[in-house]
């Protein structure tokens, strides 16, 4: 069963306001200051047989200028009524939730387990810990308490599932030395990850393609080995137009664990990028390699669609534009 988006859409706001009892002062414009109070979700994700619905519900605390965020579950065909909080945290957050391919599991990231960590940063910042204080927890929709199942020395800031259920693949390191590593799913409460990659300046955006063969990821061209130091050194200073490496896709061989470069248009930067149902295509943004217009703020009036065949390698610009900006590239459930 295929949930449509737009159920989603609006079963979440209604679940929202279900969480605190209406008042009943009269109804009035909401104010600035009253949006800055409510109670956000996020990370809508439906269960493979699309009977359940996973969330986050982010609550502020302007007193202790932060968010802490826990998990819930609903059930798609009984609604609200049927809400069910799943992990229970004061001062700690869980974020995340990715359901297993076969359902009978999910798992998130948490900083339950961090010493010292942060309470979820401040007002507005989303609600998330920092990534170096994650770890992946796996726990059963029925209930019970969450196991953690990673130990990352930085933590864990993304994670999937391949397509084929076999592998949980997800991304930890220091900032701009991210790694991608797996862990096997058989055996996944004692098993030990297995690093993929290892690129010198690190992982950025990446994604499972479809048969589960690949991961395409981007990643800088070249390391600023001055600019690392500066940072590690805590040598803060702003640098107005700074230059920074280009960066490029790159497809990641999984079983043989090698990863070769897919990009190598040094007049472009990539971007983000979106791959077809039948992963034959990718299309990403391109943003122009101009040191000046990829530092302003309308950057992306500067990029350009492109799309790669991911059977011979051949690319193709799609757009052509100066000073429009273009959304994602989509492509259509039968790939064509």
């Amino acid at each position: 069963m295929r949930t449509h988006p737009l159920f989603i859409a609006m079963l979440m706001p209604a679940a929202a306001l279900a969480q605190k009892p209406a008042s009943s002062a009269a109804l009035r414009p909401i104010t600035f200051l009253d949006r800055q109070y409510q109670r956000d979700l996020g990370s809508p994700t439906p269960s493979p047989d699309g009977k359940w619905l996973l969330y986050t519900l982010s609550t502020p605390d302007w007193n202790q200028a932060r968010r802490q965020t826990d998990i819930y579950l609903v059930s798609v065909k009984d609604g609200l009524a049927s809400t069910r909080q799943m992990t229970y945290t004061k001062d700690k957050n869980e974020t995340s939730p990715r359901w297993s391919r076969d359902g009978k599991f999910f798992v998130f990231l948490s900083n339950r387990d961090a010493a010292s960590a942060p309470s979820g940063g401040s007002i507005g910042a989303g609600g998330g810990s920092a990534a170096g204080q994650n770890q992946i927890y796996i726990m059963r929709p029925d209930g019970g308490e969450a196991r953690k199942i990673s130990d990352a020395k930085d933590g864990v800031s993304t994670l999937d599932f391949s397509k084929d259920g076999r592998w949980l693949a997800y991304r930890s390191g220091k900032a701009d030395e991210e790694q991608l590593y797996a862990l096997p799913i058989a055996g996944i409460d004692s098993a030990k990850p297995v690093q993929l990659t290892h690129q010198q300046a690190g992982v950025g955006l990446w994604k499972w393609s479809p048969d589960s063969r690949h991961i395409y990821f981007v990643t800088a061209d070249t390391l600023d080995k001055d600019e690392k130091l500066r940072i590690e050194k805590k040598f803060n200073v702003t640098i107005r137009n700074m230059a920074t490496p280009l960066s490029s896709l790159w497809a990641l061989d999984v079983d043989g664990k090698k990863a070769t470069r897919l990009t190598r248009d040094t007049t472009i930067t990539v971007t983000d990028f979106n791959i077809s149902a039948d992963g034959r295509w990718i299309g990403y943004h391109g943003a122009s390699a101009n040191r000046y217009m990829r530092n302003i703020t309308e950057q992306d009036i500067y990029s350009d669609l492109y799309l790669l065949d991911t059977s011979t390698g051949g690319i193709e610009r799609i757009t052509n534009n100066t000073e429009v900006g273009e959304s994602d590239l989509e492509f259509s459930p039968d790939s064509k």
